[in-house]
């Protein structure tokens, strides 16, 4: 979508392989059903959900004992508040944004409205293949640039709703930014890893040149020093505000084992990237940026390892441990069978139409690209 919407000429050459990464997410909506219809899951990662299905039990008991009443959640809620049960009561201040089926009908919207920008921009990329036509770029750069803001909505809300609501008490104003950020670094990575696959076969050396490894990595580089930027940004802001709602995100990734991957995010997701990528030469060496890409992606699984699973063990042990022995086992299969099944998806698109836009009006500009 930047691409489009900036009118950006370079990239036309390898625009077919993020139209197909991007097309995943109808994938991503799969793989996300069991979030919905497995209790166990729900209730191992968002602590508001169970504490929702109570209030319901409470309010269902109420409504037994008291005919003619009509509780739900809502009130259930509030009666626990009154019987002494204060930390529950800001999920009454919350329930209009925070209940189960809201939060279903929003994640629906959230892929919706990112399936189906990818659906339409692959489309008309392929249509144009097919018939040259200019309408089809002047089309694809209005939708984006019409679209974008609805885009980054989907995308701040989802990471509020998914990964922020995890612990309900807490928020942060650059929770949205630090997601798609992170999204973007790890996307260019996958990429240029692509562009490496497809050429390794015979593939894209006509169009595609050492000038676009370049580019990508430049880029690379970029989202780099954005996603360091509004992580310190946030930890900073955090810190020096001191309250302590917002604290408690770091106080439990800085207390056990948590501490040292922190550490590793400062020092191996960002300051070794950064200055490895600092190299304009190096950019340009296929093999020394597929190791560095390889790198940038381990990091990001840290990242969201980071991000994620220290909420479960204080979920499922109701605050009484951090860690639950012998559960990275799961994570690992997890992580292999949803990656495996992405990267299948992903690859057998490639097949599917012409690996570049062939009769894109700027791909001349693309091929001839220099920095």
């Amino acid at each position: 979508m930047l691409q489009h919407a900036s009118n950006s000429g370079w990239s036309v050459s390898v625009r077919r392989l993020f139209e197909n990464l991007g097309s995943n997410v109808i994938w991503m909506a799969v793989f996300a059903l069991p979030f919905v219809f497995v209790p166990s899951i729900k209730n191992a990662l968002w602590e508001w959900i169970p504490i929702h299905h109570h209030a319901a039990e409470v309010a269902a008991k109420h409504n037994a004992e008291h005919a003619g009443d009509n509780w739900g959640t809502y009130e259930g809620l509030h009666h626990m508040v009154e019987e002494g049960d204060h930390s529950v009561h800001i999920l009454t201040s919350k329930y209009g944004y925070l209940n189960e089926t809201f939060w279903v009908i929003r994640a629906i919207g959230y892929f919706l409205i990112l399936g189906s920008l990818s659906y339409f921009l692959r489309k008309w990329s392929i249509q144009q293949d097919k018939d040259g036509s200019f309408k089809h770029t002047f089309r694809s750069r209005a939708f984006c640039c019409l679209l974008l803001l609805p885009y980054a909505l989907a995308v701040t809300f989802a990471a509020v709703d998914w990964i922020m609501a995890m612990d309900y008490t807490w928020f942060s104003t650059l929770w949205g930014v630090y997601i798609f950020a992170g999204g973007a670094w790890g996307a260019m990575a996958v990429s240029i890893l692509a562009l490496t696959y497809v050429r390794s076969h015979g593939y894209l050396h006509k169009v595609t040149s050492g000038e676009h490894y370049h580019l990508m990595g430049k880029l690379l580089f970029a989202f780099t020093v954005f996603w360091a930027y509004i992580a310190f940004s946030q930890f900073f802001l955090i810190w020096y505000a001191n309250i302590t709602e917002e604290t408690r995100f770091y106080l439990l990734r800085n207390t056990g084992g948590w501490w040292y991957l922190s550490h590793t995010l400062v020092w191996l997701h960002f300051a070794a990237t950064f200055v490895l990528l600092l190299s304009a030469g190096r950019k340009k060496r296929t093999g020394v940026m597929n190791a560095l890409c390889f790198w940038v992606l381990l990091m990001h699984v840290v990242d969201w390892y980071w991000l994620v699973i220290p909420e479960r063990g204080p979920s499922l042990t109701k605050g009484g441990a951090l860690w639950i022995d012998g559960a990275w086992m799961g994570d690992i299969i997890a992580f292999l069978a949803i990656g495996g099944l992405s990267g299948w998806a992903y690859l057998r698109r490639l097949s599917k139409a012409s690996l570049y836009p062939c009769r894109d009006p700027r791909l001349l500009e693309s091929v001839t690209a220099t920095n």
